[in-house]
């Protein structure tokens, strides 16, 4: 059971990762689409036909990629007899609220529920009003800069191949390990200028600083060469959705 919920998970996230990179690609061509971020993704689904029931299978997906997220945190503690147990299980923790909240979020578009969502900006604000609050911001910032060193170590290591099958039964392997190191090296850029956003927004005590996924591929837009840069990273994120695909396939973890 748990292993259909996994895999109904993984095509999920994957599907809306080509999606947000399609439509981005289109956009740095000049060819239609736009920027967009994940919820971009939703509100485009949203308008084509039948979006309201595309919707509500994207958030049930969405939500089982969450249960699966916490069904790990809480094997991994199980199971695991080393140190880093601990830290495994938090991360799958947060990654489980991270996507539960967003599974919620599209659900209630499909009952066409309000929901109270609090901006990333005003999040910040609260925490740079505390005294010497722009040094949780800065740590934040660190975080992220550890987790976007964290993919490149990962591609560095093909340690995303770990829990793969043996390449011998996948003849498409070699396609999968090539989706799987663009992928995730994209992530790692994206997760660098989120460290840099942050570290922005805790340096000038401005939440206005705080960006995400849209304004990252804006900010790639408006450097040299700037249509050429985000057109790469949207097919980085698409080389991410197809690597999900595969993992969900090949493997267990």
């Amino acid at each position: 059971m748990m292993q259909k919920i996994r895999t109904v998970g993984f095509y999920t996230k994957g599907f809306l990762y080509i999606v947000l990179g399609i439509l981005t690609f289109l956009a740095a061509l000049n060819l239609g689409g736009k920027i967009a971020n994940k919820n971009g993704v939703i509100t485009f689904l949203q308008d084509q036909i039948f979006g309201k029931i595309l919707l509500a299978i994207i958030g049930l997906g969405i939500l089982a990629y969450a249960v699966w997220r916490f069904f790990k945190a809480y094997k991994v503690l199980k199971k695991k007899d080393d140190k880093t147990k601990y830290f495994l299980s938090i991360d799958f923790f947060i990654r489980g609220i991270i996507y539960g909240s967003f599974a919620v979020s599209i659900l209630y578009k499909v009952f066409n529920i309000s929901s109270n969502d609090v901006s990333k900006e005003t999040m910040v604000s609260k925490v740079l009003h505390i005294e010497n609050g722009e040094y949780i911001i800065y740590a934040l910032a660190i975080i992220v800069l550890f987790s976007a060193l964290n993919q490149f170590y990962i591609v560095y290591q093909k340690s995303y191949l770990k829990h793969i099958e043996q390449s011998k039964n996948i003849e498409s392997f070699s396609f999968l390990e090539k989706s799987g190191k663009f992928g995730i090296g994209s992530r790692g850029v994206s997760f660098l200028i989120f460290a840099w956003f942050i570290y922005k927004a805790a340096s000038t005590k401005n939440p206005g600083k705080i960006k995400g996924t849209q304004e990252m591929f804006s900010y790639l837009h408006s450097l040299s060469f700037g249509d050429i840069l985000m057109a790469i990273m949207a097919l980085g994120f698409i080389s991410y959705g197809i690597f999900q695909y595969f993992y969900a396939r090949y493997s267990s973890y």
